[in-house]
């Protein structure tokens, strides 16, 4: 079997910053099945984007075919990646998220992938595409199946919203020539159904990495953490718009003897501003997905105050819920964005007083879930017996 992914994620952060997302995870599950050929089209980029963001020219692995500003890699036994570096820094300033849609299609872009198939004797594939901006990509080529992971929702992201007209018509298009469509949350199966009615869509919520996350393996305690009093309440995740600043800001207001600590990436920084420094307040920035894990273990609850109007949500599926959840630790949510699927193993709370009181124990009374029934070697092979059907 030949499976050609397009993930959301540039092949470069997903090696800086590990495979902590959900493409990056299909994708190291995809890499263990070495009896599949897997072909990885990475997203464009330019020289000013890897000089802002820090990142590598060149991708580590056996270059198999280049020409111009592609190359084809290979970094992994019957794994490869298709890479496009563009000049183009210019329109990429200037479009935004737009130019990468046009750059996905680019001609000889296009007709490079096709060479790598031809170099790799890759004559039928399915294309498995995570990233909704790829659709003109999509369109050009010629597999045997199209699968669409509409993972979250889009069109309610607020950095998004000025390239709102041409994601909804990306989703349009994967509606049209997609098999089918799989998602993370029951909440986009609806929406996307009403909206833009494709074919078939099945649910596959996220997981966990059990190897990471399991308390049976090794933990390291972080060197940053030391200092911190105990008990520690942790969030490891995106600070974006799903966190509720103001039930933030009051718990860790009124619980001065509990000591909160945020790890992860600024997303939005507007955001980050909201929240209060009270002085039992820790940020301490991203972590790599190697030692992220280490944080989560230590944290005594685990917390995941995002909000919950319905016009703020998103259609998420938190890994960080699946992470947090192998670890057997106290979980403490707000009711939203697909937590109440996994209530009865979650502490989930309206208001800031209870969320509070939540806190006052690190005591976990609820019942302990099947993690294995949520490993990403799960998912993957509940996307393939879709794909066998």
């Amino acid at each position: 079997m030949n499976i050609v992914i397009v993930p959301f994620h540039d092949w470069r952060k997903i090696i800086k910053e590990g495979f902590r997302t959900r493409d990056a995870h299909f994708i190291e599950v995809f890499s263990q099945k070495k009896e599949i050929k897997k072909i990885i089209i990475n997203r464009p980029i330019t020289l000013l984007e890897m000089a802002i963001k820090k990142k590598k020219k060149t991708i580590q692995g056996e270059v198999i075919l280049k020409n111009k500003g592609f190359a084809l890699y290979k970094v992994d036994e019957n794994m490869y990646v298709i890479d496009y570096i563009s000049n183009d820094f210019f329109n990429q300033l200037i479009k935004k998220y737009n130019w990468y849609i046009d750059t996905f299609a680019n001609a000889e872009y296009i007709a490079f992938i096709e060479a790598c198939f031809s170099k790799l004797k890759v004559n039928e594939y399915t294309v498995l595409s995570q990233n909704v901006f790829a659709y003109k990509l999509t369109s050009a080529l010629k597999p045997k199946t199209l699968i669409f992971d509409a993972w979250d929702n889009f069109t309610k992201f607020r950095v998004y919203q000025p390239f709102l007209n041409k994601i909804e018509e990306g989703y349009k298009k994967y509606a049209m020539q997609s098999k089918f469509w799989i998602t993370n949350a029951k909440e986009n199966i609806q929406f996307f159904s009403n909206k833009f009615n494709p074919r078939c869509i099945h649910l596959i919520t996220n997981g966990v990495d059990l190897k990471r996350f399991s308390l049976h393996g090794e933990t390291r305690f972080p060197k940053d953490l030391k200092q911190i009093k105990r008990p520690i309440v942790g969030f490891g995740g995106k600070i974006t718009q799903l966190l509720d600043t103001n039930l933030i800001n009051d718990v860790v207001k009124s619980s001065p003897d509990v000591s909160f600590v945020f790890v992860g990436q600024q997303l939005d920084k507007d955001v980050f501003r909201k929240i209060k420094k009270h002085p039992n307040f820790y940020y301490l920035g991203d972590k790599h997905y190697d030692s992220y894990p280490d944080y989560v273990k230590n944290f005594d609850i685990c917390i995941v105050p995002y909000v919950t109007k319905e016009n703020q949500q998103s259609g998420a599926n938190s890994i960080k819920v699946y992470e947090y959840l192998a670890t057997g630790k106290k979980v403490v949510g707000t009711k939203g964005n697909g937590l109440l699927d996994l209530e009865s193993h979650l502490y989930l709370v309206d208001k800031a007083e209870a969320f509070s009181n939540a806190l006052k124990s690190t005591e976990n009374k609820k019942p302990l879930i099947n993690i294995n029934e949520h490993s990403w070697e799960t998912k993957v092979e509940m996307l393939m017996d879709v794909l066998k059907e």
